[in-house]
């Protein structure tokens, strides 16, 4: 592969760092019991709210251990090893409780970079999947950029999602037939700090016309009826709205790319009917009248919009691939060649095409012994 012999030439490589996302690595309760990031977790066990501390990147989630599994961010990691990274000594993982936060994900992060950075002034290479691009974006506003070369964030959500507001309405299932991790069990950090933007409206009458709510506001949750408010859920949408005006303030490595998807018609928008709001399902129905409203373009969970909404981004360095779904996106093997791109900063630039010059490529020679005009 030409991608992995050109990694291999590099003789100084920049040391890679994965930030996972939002259910991107186990979790354990005091006694080590997995409580999420196993197949039963997926189908019966305690809620995720009574896990301790977590356990390392989820790399596949077993279906017959040693045999077969679904793979999670396995897949991307052996990629980069065949590559020519290696785990511990220029490939490494975040490992950190996703369920509190961007801000508390960001403390955990600049830990771990300052312990592959050592006493040296080597800087890093990030790749942020989901919110662990708000995680990385958290960091640059309390630490700088100054440690950080390069970001390559794969489905990450620069202006929140709106999926996270539909998990804190109706819960969220992660397997055909399996367990509902109701809107109750879904009231951590995480899911709030993924709220969309606050300066975006997601709220529309029944013509699509767009409706001046504010999604930060408890009182609009409640007099819509998409959550039972209690004075945790308002603390925890104030906080996610700060989260929101520290990021639109902080600095951003110029050295960056966006990797997602734009192929999957994405739930965007709160139908508000008769005095109650409607949050659209993960998939259209054929036959529902609001489709051209409700849904955007995106990967299922994450809109193209908020994708590629990274302040100052040069679009040429926002590349699409076409997962079956958002959780797909580290699994996907498209995904992966277009990361391994980015870290090698390759353009895909296309230049204009200088017609004169390509008239005179392809003007005919005139042939031996014809009179010239």
């Amino acid at each position: 592969m030409l991608l992995a012999r050109r990694v291999r030439a590099i003789a100084e490589r920049t040391p890679v760092l994965l930030v996972p996302g939002m259910c991107g690595t186990r979790l354990v309760d005091d006694r080590g019991r997995v409580v999420w990031g196993n197949l039963a977790s997926l189908y019966t066990g305690p809620p995720v709210k009574t896990a301790t501390r977590s356990a390392g990147l989820l790399e596949e989630i077993a279906v017959v251990p040693g045999v077969a599994g679904v793979d999670v961010y396995g897949g991307l990691l052996r990629f980069l090893e065949r590559a020519g990274y290696r785990r511990g000594e220029d490939l490494h993982v975040l490992d950190y409780d996703w369920r509190t936060g961007a801000i508390d994900g960001a403390a955990a992060l600049a830990r771990a970079i300052a312990s592959i950075r050592g006493v040296g002034d080597e800087r890093v290479d990030l790749i942020a999947l989901s919110t662990g691009g708000t995680v990385c974006r958290a960091y640059f506003a309390e630490h700088g950029v100054a440690a950080v070369r390069r970001v390559v964030y794969l489905g990450a959500p620069q202006r929140g999602t709106f999926d996270a507001l539909a998990c804190l309405h109706r819960g969220f299932r992660f397997a055909p037939r399996g367990r509902l991790f109701d809107a109750h069990e879904a009231r951590i950090q995480v899911t709030f700090d993924a709220l969309p933007h606050p300066d975006d409206r997601v709220f529309v009458d029944p013509a699509g016309a767009t409706l001046d709510l504010d999604h930060y506001d408890p009182a609009v949750w409640s007099r819509l009826g998409l959550a039972d408010v209690d004075d945790d859920f308002a603390a925890r949408l104030a906080a996610a709205r700060e989260l929101h005006r520290r990021l639109d303030a902080a600095p951003h490595p110029t050295d960056a790319f966006v990797i997602g998807a734009k192929h999957l018609p994405t739930p965007a928008r709160v139908r508000v009917d008769g005095g109650r709001g409607h949050v659209p399902p993960p998939r259209p129905s054929p036959t529902d009248p609001h489709v051209g409203f409700a849904y955007v373009p995106g990967d299922g969970e994450l809109s193209a919009a908020s994708l590629a909404a990274l302040p100052g981004i040069d679009p040429q360095r926002v590349w699409f691939a076409t997962p079956g779904k958002h959780s797909a996106l580290p699994s996907d093997a498209g995904v992966h060649a277009l990361a391994l791109e980015a870290l090698l900063g390759t353009t895909r630039a296309i230049p204009k095409t200088d017609l004169r010059k390509l008239a005179v490529l392809r003007a005919p020679e005139p042939r031996v012994g014809s009179a010239e005009p």
